[in-house]
């Protein structure tokens, strides 16, 4: 398996195959797919490091971001998507009241870098 991660953080490799996306759209389905019990399993691991990753990442131009690099990124993303449903919901989705289906997560394209 080719390494996704930079070795510094491949301990999370684990994570990847569900949490590893390159969209919110895909990591906020990612997370509504999912049981609580395995989103805080994941929250918890990144929270352990969280600070190293975005320090790491810090020292990187946005647009100069390798795959690994851009990977760590992204499975930061899918963590902040985790907080919700850990830090407020207590469950994968929103509100029972309205399917998840319904929201429309717009993408954004032509990152600045800023």
């Amino acid at each position: 398996m080719s390494q996704l991660l930079p070795s510094e953080f491949s301990e999370y490799e684990i994570y990847c195959e569900k949490w590893l996306h390159p969209t919110e759209a895909r990591r906020n389905t990612a997370r509504i797919n999912s049981n609580m019990e395995d989103i805080q399993a994941f929250y918890d691991a990144v929270m352990l490091r969280l600070e190293e990753m975005t320090i790491y990442l810090n020292d990187q131009p946005y647009r100069e971001l390798n795959s690994q690099q851009q990977n760590l990124l992204d499975l930061i993303l899918a963590f902040v998507e985790a907080t919700s449903a850990v830090e407020r919901f207590q469950r994968p989705i929103v509100t029972p009241l309205f399917p998840p289906e319904r929201f429309l997560i717009h993408e954004s394209t032509g990152a600045t870098g800023a």
